[in-house]
């Protein structure tokens, strides 16, 4: 307010000086006049002796209103002296204008200016002078309560991880976290101190909801019937879809070699003696993995097998084409099995492949040479790089192995895969498909090792215990509410009132 106050009054004495110069030069006579040089002298010497004087500038009604706001400003803060320039003569130079600081609204700026749009209409009434006000819009009142929100879920299946898919479709995301619904700022059990009884009461409205604990707070639950009707059938359409994605994970060539990601790739294979029994079985998952997957989704790849020594396909990657493809199966289906296990050999020749996004490595066991040292050497391949190595599991009982493996996957950002349990999970999706979701606990989910399936039956172990408590709500919502229409028909009933009336008792209290 000040800086403009301050450009007000430099732009009025500006316009004063520019009057009093065109004054000057109307005035001013030819140069070969003398009398009228005598008569500009003697001007100029007066003006000297008794410089002008500028008249203050007039308020306009702007400049009013403004003064007076910043009386009411000061009147209400400490008072302060405003420091401002001002020129000591008209001749007085102008300081030159500060450059502007960037300017961003502060949060308390930003929460004034989100103000609540009320619709006003102002008329006079007939008597005196009087004004009447009427509202036309009111603010819409916020509600405390939380509906039951639809789940958007996708009908094809996405490739990605399991943890990517989850971001985007668990139930927190979806806004069907029961404990979520249920923790409002009104629905807290609370009981107070009265000093005239010494005890704790609780309030007259918590005999009007029913009273449930949730992670060991008691909360009141003031759902309805019908939303929970709606939030059970919500929850269970969820459940469908994380079966039916445990399904596709556990279909075709995903069963072994989890879901391939990255666009280009390298296919690690473990020969070594130990993979001999089950080799035959590994080459047909292997071309099923070629063309269901690498082809389809257009991934350029490469195959490496590795033993005493590492056996390389192509010196580059390549891209998914038939002939390729066709070529690829051919040179599995010629690998056999024999030797020892050189994993961190096979890792530094996968590493090489400077366009390569993600080694899927397959093995049966422990590398031949110490795993913490794998893992270091692995850590100084991945400086510079972001190559996601994904370990796979196969038919492997050693624990310490599955550790490096899951420690090898962690340390690159890629996801450990474990084929164990299929035939299980595959039964119980079934059951559940076809049986419904009546029971918590039947039927019970295999203990998925592997990443992705792991965090599935995680989100599906919890929307099976929502479900659950969700109904467990409903039946006791329904119990309280045949309670409370049968003693209304009670209370209501001829019989009662009679009998009411006669067992009243008179006291000084009733009959006032």
């Amino acid at each position: 307010m000040a800086e403009m106050e301050k450009a007000v009054n430099y732009s009025q004495k500006c316009a004063m000086l520019v009057k009093s110069l065109k004054q000057r030069s109307d005035n001013k006579q030819p140069d070969d006049d003398p009398e009228s040089e005598e008569s500009q002298r003697a001007q100029i010497k007066r003006e000297k002796r008794n410089p002008l004087k500028l008249s203050a500038p007039k308020p306009t009604a702007l400049t009013l209103a403004r003064m007076q706001a910043r009386e009411d400003s000061l009147e209400d803060s400490p008072p302060s002296r405003a420091v401002t320039w001002r020129p000591s003569s008209v001749k007085a130079s102008i300081p030159p204008a500060q450059p502007m600081k960037s300017w961003s609204p502060s949060e308390n700026e930003v929460k004034q200016k989100k103000k609540i749009e009320v619709s006003q209409s102002v008329f006079y009434t007939e008597e005196g002078n009087s004004v009447g006000l009427v509202f036309k819009k009111y603010p819409k009142a916020k509600s405390v309560r939380k509906s039951i929100p639809f789940a958007a879920l996708p009908k094809e299946e996405a490739i990605s991880s399991t943890k990517q898919w989850l971001k985007k479709f668990s139930i927190k995301r979806l806004k069907l976290d029961l404990h979520r619904l249920l923790s409002g700022p009104d629905c807290t059990h609370q009981k107070k101190l009265v000093p005239a009884m010494q005890k704790k009461v609780s309030a007259k409205y918590c005999t009007i909801f029913p009273s449930v604990e949730v992670n060991g707070v008691v909360k009141h639950l003031q759902f309805q019937p019908p939303e929970l009707e709606e939030y059970i059938d919500q929850t269970e359409r969820v459940l469908r879809r994380y079966i039916q994605r445990m399904q596709w994970l556990l279909s075709g060539s995903r069963r072994l070699f989890g879901t391939v990601l990255e666009k280009s790739v390298c296919i690690l294979l473990d020969t070594s003696g130990s993979m001999d029994p089950y080799l035959s079985e590994v080459k047909k998952e292997m071309t099923s993995l070629i063309w269901e997957q690498l082809h389809k989704n257009g991934v350029s790849f490469n195959l490496l097998s590795f033993s005493d020594s590492v056996q390389v396909w192509k010196d580059r990657l390549m891209d998914a084409t038939e002939e390729a493809c066709h070529e690829a199966v051919q040179w599995v289906s010629m690998v056999k099995a024999h030797g020892s296990t050189c994993t961190l050999e096979a890792l530094q020749a996968a590493f090489q492949f400077a366009d390569a996004q993600g080694i899927y490595l397959l093995t049966d066991g422990k590398p031949d040479t110490s795993c913490n040292f794998v893992l270091k050497e692995t850590e100084k391949l991945m400086q510079g790089k972001q190559i996601a190595v994904h370990a796979i599991s196969f038919n492997c009982s050693d624990s310490t192995a599955n550790e490096f493996l899951k420690k090898l996957a962690s340390q690159t950002g890629g996801r450990y895969h474990r084929c164990h349990g299929e035939l299980d999970g595959h039964l119980v999706a079934h059951r559940m498909l076809t049986e419904g979701f009546t029971d918590e606990d039947d039927p019970v989910l295999p203990a998925f090792e592997g990443d992705d399936l792991r965090r599935l039956a995680l989100e599906i172990g919890k929307a099976r215990r929502f479900l659950t408590q969700a109904r467990t709500f409903r039946a006791l919502l329904l119990d309280k509410q045949m309670k409370s229409d049968k003693l209304d028909a009670f209370s209501t009933s001829p019989v009662y009132s009679e009998k009411s009336k006669s067992n009243l008792p008179v006291s000084k209290s009733t009959i006032s």
